[in-house]
């Protein structure tokens, strides 16, 4: 995530105006991809919508454009995807994951103070974080895996609630060569607590409503 450098006297912006300006294209395009080249097809944003302040959401991972197409989603803020470190680096993805407002996953305790003092003020200035808690991407995929604690445990600490998206696939067209996408959001889950207790019940509570969203859509595998 570019910072831009602050002056003596002004307040650091989260992101450099050229970067927030990237976004915005950025997604407007790929969410107009999504539409015609994917399907994708968005129910529930008034979910989203309704929540005021600083929101973590996350996501099932089953694609290479789920994390914007998920961020895509925000109206009038602006949503930091986290990515895995060696994202950054590939040749031409690097450029576009850095300049997509991406947080990179902290590897060392260095890493770790960095990316939570940069979790914290995305999350103060009334952002949006997505985060996808199985780590790692399988391709179609749409039975969840287990999930990670991290999500969780950030937003009970720092008290902001979680909005569960899920991604789904319909059945195929003839005419498709891969089943059209659906993203549910569903309603904001809000944490009862900071304890090692609240942050797995967020956890329990945020899974169950995903794996109703896909045992519902279940009988309309996707099929290639």
């Amino acid at each position: 995530m570019s910072a831009e450098v602050p002056r003596e006297g002004r307040t650091p912006r989260l992101w450099s105006r050229a970067d927030a300006v990237f976004f915005d294209v950025a997604m407007a395009i790929v969410r107009g991809y999504g539409y015609v080249v994917h399907g994708l097809r968005v129910t529930g944003r008034e979910h989203l919508d309704a929540v005021g302040g600083g929101v973590v959401t996350v996501s099932n991972h089953v694609h290479y454009l789920d994390g914007p197409w998920a961020a895509g989603q925000f109206r009038g803020r602006r949503a930091a995807v986290t990515s895995q470190p060696e994202n950054f680096r590939l040749p031409v993805a690097g450029f576009l994951v850095t300049h997509l407002l991406a947080l990179a996953l902290p590897r060392t305790p260095g890493e770790l103070r960095t990316f939570e003092e940069r979790l914290r003020r995305v999350l103060d200035a009334g952002q949006g974080v997505h985060v996808f808690p199985e780590g790692e991407l399988v391709m179609y995929d749409t039975a969840l895996r287990p999930f990670r604690r991290g999500a969780f445990a950030y937003a009970c600490r720092l008290g902001v609630p979680v909005v569960p998206m899920v991604f789904t696939y319909g059945a195929r067209p003839w005419w498709r060569p891969r089943p059209p996408i659906r993203l549910t959001i569903l309603p904001p889950e809000r944490p009862r607590g900071a304890a090692p207790a609240d942050v797995a019940e967020l956890l329990a509570r945020c899974r169950a409503a995903m794996d109703a969203v896909v045992r519902e859509r279940r009988g309309v595998a996707a099929r290639w």
